[in-house]
């Protein structure tokens, strides 16, 4: 009987060993997946304005103007049109904007009825589209196109890099349209 009991305790630790190796794998297997959900390189979870400089630089453009901390600002061509393209940081709120400005103005406009014509043309474009829109400031006729990246949960530099890239086409794309429809001659 005294034997029986010696080997109890051996048996028991073997057992207890066996159960600690499957839960050690467990575990192992657990960490594996974490690491593979981790975010890719070149994603951040804290978005700065010096973030913002890096993507834009990685994306082929170099920020020249600063007017506040928070703004970077630098002219564009494209094959239609020239314009100043600015991203403004909102920390607080988690939300970088994009802005197309210095684009088209309503008084550019020949006539009211071109004026009619290039607010609707506006609107109809903005009912179209998925991504950005254009926008009147009233005080100073001038139209933007933008863009809010809501950064709760970090950026990419691939996602920035596709809507930068979708903000400046579409600004420089749409732009033959809206200045027909500023000088009357159609939609």
């Amino acid at each position: 009987m005294l034997l029986a009991l010696a080997c109890a305790p051996a048996k028991l630790l073997r057992l207890e060993n066996e159960l600690l190796k499957d839960q050690v794998a467990e575990l192992e297997s657990q960490l594996q997946s974490c690491e593979q959900d981790l975010a890719p390189a070149d994603y951040t979870t804290h978005v700065s304005i010096e973030v913002v400089r890096e993507y834009l630089r990685r994306a082929g453009f170099a920020p020249e103007e600063q007017p506040t901390p928070a703004i970077l600002a630098l002219p564009v061509r494209g094959e239609n049109v020239g314009f100043k393209l600015a991203a403004q940081l909102f920390e607080r709120e988690k939300v970088l904007y994009l802005v197309v400005t210095d684009y088209i103005e309503l008084e550019e406009a020949d006539s009211s009825s071109a004026m009619v014509l290039l607010l609707t043309q506006l609107a109809a474009l903005n009912y179209e589209m998925l991504l950005g829109k254009f926008q009147l400031n009233p005080s100073t006729g001038e139209i933007s196109l933008s863009v809010e990246l809501n950064l709760e949960d970090g950026l990419g530099f691939k996602t920035f890099e596709a809507v930068l890239q979708h903000l400046l086409r579409t600004a420089d794309g749409r732009y033959p349209e809206l200045e027909r429809a500023a000088q009357g001659r159609g939609m």
